[in-house]
């Protein structure tokens, strides 16, 4: 099984968006969201736009064999710039389980070294095994995990430094 990443077009934005949609679906349990008027789980897609206007935002489709499979949106964290920060991460279901996020996760911290977070939601807390397993993997148990405020949301951060040579293993 070969794991891609594919910087997303401007054009395909609205693939993105419709993908968006599956993960906010993802969140309704642990955040117990509720569907709008019109049957969706509703997000504001402006919060996407500095995927196309800034530098230092970049989006992806995660491709497995060849087939959308996610997304990841990779970014400099604002409060921070010298960090990079996995703003959003997503495998659709039918991928799951088949060791495709944590290909994506290298593929996209192959494309840019130095100091990482990963933030999970404190309701979300049925992700923090996956991302604290593939972490560990990568950098061999150097890593912090901490509650930290971002904005007004208490989540879990995960900080660690991606060095070149680092691999997940198979």
């Amino acid at each position: 099984m070969t794991v891609s990443l594919k910087p997303i077009d401007i054009r395909e934005r609205h693939v993105l968006e419709n993908l968006f949609s599956y993960y906010v679906y993802e969140f309704s349990k642990p955040l117990g969201l509720s569907l709008d008027s019109d049957g969706k789980y509703a997000f504001k897609s402006e919060t996407l736009n500095p995927y196309w206007l800034r530098d230092d935002h970049h989006p992806y489709f995660i491709l497995s064999d060849g087939e959308l499979a996610g997304f990841v949106l990779v970014r400099r964290y604002p409060p921070n710039i010298a960090v990079w920060d996995i703003d959003q991460f997503f495998v659709l279901r039918k991928f799951t389980g088949k060791g495709i996020g944590r290909k994506a996760l290298l593929a996209a911290l192959d494309k840019r070294h130095g100091d990482w977070q990963i933030r999970i939601l404190k309701e979300n807390i049925a992700v923090l095994g996956f991302w604290q397993s593939a972490v560990e993997a990568l950098v061999e148990g150097d890593y912090s995990l901490g509650l930290e405020v971002d904005t007004d949301l208490e989540m879990y951060f995960i900080h660690f430094h991606y060095p070149s040579t680092s691999k997940i293993s198979e």
